[in-house]
């Protein structure tokens, strides 16, 4: 603990007042408890006498509690080449939906090589044709861009009203 002089608040929460550090901390072993610094910013820092062990505890289960409540989304991808036949993009469509479905942010790419860089216009519209199909469950989070050999989108499911 920092500073010789602490402001020492009681288990329940009522200030005892200002202590020499080696005071609080018999106070505090004599109470059978455990003594933690919680300002570290200006003179006389304020502690408080607490069971550490419950409340590391606590904190655990706060913590514990948190994650629970939160939501985690999954990125799914799904990869295609320019000249892909009709068929194929059905599959593919069939599986983004599936994907929205399940509440999961779907990366499109179409990935170029060799002389299919010559014409990367055929990415635009496969994607704006994707983008169009599945506008009804999903909307367009990030729109189509082209890096590294590669047109993408991001895909994320409709909210619910």
């Amino acid at each position: 603990m920092k500073g010789d002089k602490l402001t020492v608040i009681s288990e329940t929460g009522e200030k005892l007042g200002n202590f020499i550090k080696r005071d609080a901390i018999e106070l505090a072993r004599e109470r059978g408890l455990d003594i933690l610094q919680i300002t570290f910013d200006k003179e006389p820092f304020v502690a408080k006498i607490i069971d550490y062990g419950k409340f590391k505890f606590e904190q655990k289960k706060k913590k514990a509690q948190s994650k629970r409540n939160q939501r985690k989304i999954d990125l799914k991808e799904i990869k295609m080449r320019p000249n892909i036949g009709r068929g194929d993009i059905d599959v593919k469509l069939k599986k983004i939906l599936e994907f929205i479905d399940k509440k999961a942010n779907v990366k499109v790419s179409v990935t170029f090589r060799g002389r299919e860089l010559g014409n990367t216009s055929f990415g635009k519209t496969l994607l704006d044709s994707i983008i169009k199909e599945t506008e009804d469950m999903a909307s367009v989070l990030v729109e189509p861009k082209f890096e590294n050999r590669t047109y993408s989108t991001l895909l994320t499911p409709r909210k619910e009203k």
